[in-house]
């Protein structure tokens, strides 16, 4: 049976930067560090998973360019899909974690990290509702294709935000900190007669 591989862009700071909250509106290269972890897992991916049957990304650069390197290895396209575009973090875009406790409060920020539990009145955008009606569908459309007798492999690359709902859609649980992905990291689904079985979560490739 094929699965769904999601993957977690790579590094977007050197390790002498201050890592900021990178939304939607955040176009952030990925770093050199962060090129060698999609090598990493384009190896993993060919080396175990292949033949892919489609490589999709969300359209910023960071996942753009860790979707290429998969792709250039398997031999394969990738397409975009807007409907896993990263979140748009409003007033928490591009600021540090310590400016965002000095703004706002240290509570609101383990809500969000340790609980999963959206902030209010931060502006963050698409709204949760909205969120969850995209990722639902993008799902929906995923099963589908990997449930047809022609189906292979199909490899998902989005960011953080995103796969922490895909989570929640997954286990009905909140998003918390269980369901974060670290940076070149990935998790396998399996389609199952009762729809997804998560197979592997946050893997790092060998």
């Amino acid at each position: 049976m094929p699965v769904l591989i999601l993957a977690r862009h790579g590094n977007t700071f050197e390790k002498d930067q201050t890592p900021t909250w990178v939304g939607a509106r955040t176009d952030l290269p990925l770093t050199s560090e962060g090129e060698e972890q999609g090598q990493a897992l384009a190896k993993m991916l060919t080396d175990s998973y292949f033949p892919l049957g489609g490589i999709l990304a969300g359209p910023l650069l960071r996942t753009k360019q860790f979707a290429e390197i998969i792709s250039e290895k398997a031999n394969n396209v990738f397409t975009i899909d807007e409907r896993i575009t990263e979140i748009d973090y409003g007033l928490w875009e591009n600021k540090s974690k310590k400016e965002i406790v000095a703004l706002y409060g240290l509570e609101i920020l383990e809500k969000w990290e340790k609980d999963g539990a959206w902030p209010n009145n931060m502006n963050w955008a698409p709204s949760r509702k909205k969120l969850e009606q995209n990722i639902q569908h993008f799902m929906e459309e995923q099963y589908k294709k990997l449930t047809t007798p022609e189906a292979l492999n199909r490899v998902i690359v989005t960011s953080n935000g995103i796969l922490r709902f895909i989570y929640r859609q997954l286990t009905g649980k909140a998003p918390d900190k269980t369901a974060k992905v670290k940076t070149g990291h990935y998790c396998v689904l399996a389609p199952t007669s009762n729809g997804w079985e998560i197979k592997l979560w946050n893997e790092k490739p060998n």
